[in-house]
């Protein structure tokens, strides 16, 4: 009985981290900027208008390591125009269902982190939602 238990633990590792790996590879390539909201505390929705993408590249296997980029111009409805510019690395948790980014700067120095959860991802269509830190939840929406 034991032995089965520890395939079953097997199996389920394995398989999660292929899950991982898989959504992984499905991220790779330039997704373009399609839409960004910004749901406030108060559930009270603002778009923004711009343009942006977003760049991830293949993970090297030994050890893992993905790196993105993020680049996007955006106007929000009685704000300045913003500039969103980052780069860092990221790490796929939860079966894939989040990933965890470390944004860096040039010199490569941990500037935060913060936890994507990926709502959709197909071929085309990329859709992510994050927690800023004043409680606001931002949804990104890309395509390839």
């Amino acid at each position: 009985m034991k032995v089965v238990g520890y395939f079953f633990l097997l199996f389920v590792l394995f398989t999660s981290c292929d899950k991982q790996k898989q959504t992984a590879r499905q991220l790779e390539g330039t997704w373009e900027l399609t839409s960004y909201r910004m749901k406030d505390t108060e559930g009270l929705s603002a778009y923004a208008t711009g343009t942006g993408e977003m760049h991830f590249s293949a993970c090297s296997e030994t050890p893992i390591k993905c790196t993105y980029q993020f680049n996007a111009s955006l106007t929000l409805p009685g704000l300045p125009l913003t500039q969103i510019i980052e780069q860092g690395t990221f790490e796929m948790i939860e079966k894939g269902d989040y990933m965890t980014v470390k944004k860096l700067d040039g010199a490569g120095s941990e500037l935060g982190s913060f936890t994507y959860r990926i709502l959709v991802l197909t071929k085309t269509d990329l859709e992510l939602e994050y927690p800023d830190n004043l409680g606001n939840y931002i949804t990104i929406i890309f395509r390839r």
